[in-house]
């Protein structure tokens, strides 16, 4: 009794400051019983494993993450270093403890190579440039040779896997292209169409149409 006339009187003496009080205590309440939710929802203590699903093929990956309770998300990149279809990557790492809800990032390499369109100025480019720029692109079986030509260190032709292309074509990635390069070794004859007796009869024949004149030397 004492303790309610208590506070009867103080609410009484002070009715701003009790009301501040009350509410301060009503928002602290409020928060406590967001968190209790917030755990409830998120289940909060209860964490997982994350098995180690690295280098398995996709499906058994996926196997092992279900069987643990876990989601997934699948990315894919291709890297010629290892198996196509298999699990190169993963995220959290094997072995994390984590929270059912949360996804594993699986990174798998490509069943199929992606295909790039080759350059289409490759041809006469320089062979140092061709090399830099299809290795740029992602190719990395990239082999030259050369021929007898004027086209000193131009590429002359391109072959996907021994078989000759033109540029623009598309190409796997682990495809073994070879670029033709000239060696500089032939110089570029002049063109003449005539022969010398074409040539004589064109001579005769305008000298006698008056458009070539021949002039006589004196004897002086």
């Amino acid at each position: 009794m004492a303790k309610l006339q208590f506070f009867d009187n103080f609410k009484a003496k002070h009715p701003v400051l009790f009301h501040s009080i009350l509410a301060f205590i009503v928002f602290l309440a409020g928060i406590y019983t967001c968190l209790l939710l917030a755990d409830v929802f998120t289940n909060h203590g209860e964490q997982v494993k994350v098995p180690d699903v690295n280098f398995l093929p996709l499906q058994q990956a996926i196997d092992k993450l279900e069987a643990a309770g876990l989601e997934y998300e699948v990315d894919s990149i291709y890297n010629e270093d290892y198996k196509p279809g298999i699990v190169i990557d993963q995220v959290p790492v094997a072995n994390s403890m984590i929270k059912a809800i949360r996804p594993v990032l699986l990174t798998i390499n490509m069943v199929n190579p992606p295909k790039v369109q080759l350059p289409l100025e490759l041809t006469d480019m320089a062979g140092s440039d061709g090399i830099t720029t299809l290795k740029s692109l992602g190719f990395k079986n990239v082999t030259t040779d050369t021929v007898p030509s004027d086209k000193a260190g131009l590429i002359i032709s391109v072959s996907v896997n021994d078989r000759q292309v033109v540029p623009g074509t598309k190409a796997p990635l682990n495809a073994r292209i070879k670029l033709t390069i000239g060696d500089g070794s032939m110089d570029i004859m002049e063109y003449d169409p005539l022969s010398d007796i074409d040539r004589d009869s064109l001579i005769q024949d305008q000298i006698k149409r008056g458009l070539i004149q021949i002039e006589e030397e004196s004897d002086e």
